[in-house]
């Protein structure tokens, strides 16, 4: 009997800790959200709670940043500093050479010109938010963070590069399809660098599917993307159809960023389309 008592003592005792232990990372996330929320040149994407991990976008240049819980810096504001005037130096004792070459009083001296400095970017380190009592830094630099991510799956959204003048087509072999692409029921499908022409409707996807489309070209007779109760995360990518681009019903959930869309776009009931930046829509 005293052993039962005693486990059970101390099973209790581990629940307590662990709970506190969460708590706190609770409270450390949620400090960090709010000090990067009061940072307009930062937007706050997506927040993963349980890994402390943020997914902001520069509002300057509109970059994409990962940002983990252990790189935010939490330290006193600077403090502020006034400008002294400088100092002249000490004029130099003249030597008699210098004597002997100094212009006469009655002609103007040659004008002094300096070279202006060159600024210094702010390297790894530089805040990111400050406020009374706290400041956040960014840690070193890092790969580029991913556009869009998930548990065993990453799209990384590349930066704008020349082109070469070869139409895209003659790189890449182009798939010709009479029958959609269906992703259907709990599952994860990627279509990645594929170029797609299909007769109907290109891709499905529905019932709980997740779905990534990134680097890829879609042409349909039909619809190019129909989405419905599903999630479809698009990423440089090119998505056109004769009776439309997309068409999202049911709750379905839409997230674009760096791809173009040439068709009509259809929206229905509490169906979602999330615009991340870098898109170009057009229709026929």
């Amino acid at each position: 009997m005293k052993t039962r008592t005693a486990l059970m003592t101390g099973s209790l005792a581990l629940l307590v800790l662990a709970g506190c232990g969460k708590q706190e990372r609770l409270r450390e996330v949620e400090w960090a959200k709010a000090a990067l929320a009061r940072n307009p040149a930062v937007e706050i994407i997506a927040t993963d709670e349980n890994a402390g991990v943020f997914t902001v976008r520069d509002t300057g240049d509109g970059r994409y940043y990962k940002l983990q819980l252990g790189e935010l810096i939490a330290a006193p504001p600077p403090p502020k500093t006034v400008a002294k005037p400088a100092t002249p130096p000490a004029p130099a004792a003249e030597s008699p050479a210098a004597v002997e070459s100094t212009p006469p009083a009655s002609e103007p001296a040659a004008p002094q010109t300096t070279e202006p400095a060159l600024a210094v970017r702010a390297g790894p380190g530089e805040s990111l938010a400050t406020g009374p009592g706290y400041s956040i830094s960014r840690g070193a630099a890092q790969a580029p963070p991913p556009a869009l991510e998930g548990p065993g799956y990453s799209i990384t959204r590349e930066e704008p590069t020349s082109r070469p003048s070869e139409p895209q087509a003659e790189a890449v072999a182009t798939e010709k399809r009479s029958d959609p692409i269906i992703c259907q029921g709990d599952r994860l499908m990627r279509i990645d660098g594929e170029s797609i022409d299909s007769t109907g409707d290109a891709v499905i996807a529905e019932k709980g599917c997740d779905l990534y489309i990134s680097n890829a070209h879609i042409n349909a007779g039909g619809v190019g993307i129909i989405a419905r109760q599903a999630r479809v995360h698009i990423v440089n990518s090119t998505i056109g159809g004769s009776r439309g681009s997309y068409e999202a019903s049911e709750g379905a959930e839409i997230y674009v960023a760096s791809s173009t869309f040439s068709g009509i776009g259809r929206r229905f009931d509490t169906a979602t389309m999330n615009d991340l930046g870098g898109n170009s829509y057009a229709a026929h």
